[in-house]
């Protein structure tokens, strides 16, 4: 293990060390906000447009993302857009729990994939590509490791009720993100390439046509050309968000999904998700360690087949009991910590130069888009089966699936 973080550089070390101040309280309070809204009177439908809402600001956001991280630097960019899209909506979710807060907090949480981009770049941008692997495989770990602690959050909820549970959660993940943003800059550095490009737009000046600031993307889709290898990264990365949105505990649906449909109680969905972040860190810690560069299509292939073995289980086992459920859970978790990965990893082996923001711009630009319908035409299906949640997290990893057979072929045919 200390050899495997030594493969982490300046920047990366920084980020993933103050990360577990954002990833704990936010799994905590993520967790149970859809019931916490719920609570308040917030519709399924109404929930659904939340995460439409979140989309439709990622969505916009993208387009700007890129050029607003080159000209801002990735160390303030992340700063600046981590306090509005992370902190921010906390707040506003703890003084006004309503449906038209909630769409304006989760729109503010939309403009997190600019603070992405620069969080990504600061960790892997003139770095090695053992630093790029290692470092997202680790900040993946973080953020699940955090869910091994949802019992505890399932207890308080026992104790106090959801409402009261969820108010402590908010208060404490605001003072907690908040500091991490603040510590985390004083400490970071900007890299080489990003001092380049801000240089560099500094000598050409503003621009009088806004346009101008878009054609680091006509630039993208000229290089992009015949490259399947980018283009196939590119794809599974977008899907696997669009996924991570939808169907895992970062998605609104997930905590209903086990209330709804398979019948168990509040406390015991907290076990759902401890077991299901201890099925993903189990992945990341176990798998994930052999993943390269050459292997990261294949571990995709095989995970990807996992997941719709557990979809399967989840639709046909039992419902109203706890162990049934975590069976399929335990498989579709496995599934996921391999995937997140390798979607992570294939898109930083895959991009390089000035044009990296562009790229990671572009990707989150199309799994916002894709992200919009698929959670709206879920969350109307939701209102009439919560099973169709499933289903529609079977069609997008049957989607990643073909991608890597093909990109796998492609490698084998030497066309990648």
């Amino acid at each position: 293990m200390k050899g495997y973080l030594s493969k982490l550089q300046r920047n990366a070390r920084v980020c993933t060390s103050f990360f577990p101040l954002w990833a704990i309280p936010y799994t905590f309070y993520f967790f149970y906000l859809s019931l916490y809204l719920k609570e308040a009177g917030v519709t399924d439908t109404q929930i659904g447009n939340i995460m439409v809402a979140a989309n439709g600001a990622a969505l916009v956001s993208s387009f700007i993302a890129a050029p607003l991280v080159d000209r801002l630097g990735r160390r303030w960019a992340t700063l600046l857009f981590d306090v509005v899209s992370s902190a921010l909506p906390v707040l506003l979710f703890l003084l006004w729990p309503r449906y038209e807060v909630a769409l304006i907090a989760m729109a503010l949480t939309g403009l997190n994939r600019i603070m992405s981009i620069g969080y990504y770049l600061l960790m892997i941008e003139d770095a090695s590509e053992e630093n790029s692997v290692v470092a997202m495989n680790l900040f993946n770990i973080i953020l699940v490791a955090a869910g091994l602690l949802t019992p505890l959050a399932g207890i308080l909820v026992l104790r106090q009720g959801v409402i009261e549970a969820e108010r402590i959660f908010l208060l404490v993940a605001f003072i907690s993100m908040t500091g991490q943003a603040i510590g985390r800059h004083l400490l970071l550095t900007e890299t080489p390439t990003g001092l380049a490009v801000q240089r560099k737009m500094r000598e050409e000046g503003l621009p009088r046509n806004p346009s101008r600031y878009l054609l680091v993307y006509r630039n993208l889709f000229s290089s992009l050309k015949g490259n399947r290898a980018t283009q196939n990264a590119m794809a599974i990365n977008a899907l696997i968000y669009v996924y991570y949105s939808l169907g895992t505990t970062a998605s609104l649906l997930f905590t209903p999904f086990f209330i709804d449909f398979a019948r168990l109680s509040p406390s015991q969905v907290s076990v759902v998700g401890a077991v299901y972040a201890l099925g993903t860190l189990t992945a990341m810690v176990v798998v994930n360690p052999l993943l390269k560069r050459s292997n990261l299509t294949a571990f995709s292939e095989a995970a990807s087949l996992l997941s719709l073995i557990g979809f399967a289980l989840l639709l046909l086992l039992p419902k109203g009991r706890l162990s049934t459920s975590l069976i399929a859970v335990l498989l579709i978790a496995l599934s996921y910590g391999v995937l997140k990965t390798c979607a992570d990893a294939l898109l930083a082996v895959e991009s390089s130069g000035e044009e990296r923001s562009a790229i990671y711009a572009a990707s989150s630009l199309i799994s916002s888009i894709l992200g919009i319908v698929f959670i709206k035409v879920t969350s109307m299906l939701y209102a009439h089966h919560a099973g169709f949640l499933i289903i529609m997290c079977a069609l997008l990893l049957s989607a990643v699936l073909i991608l890597s057979i093909t990109a796998k072929g492609g490698r084998k045919n030497g066309v990648l």
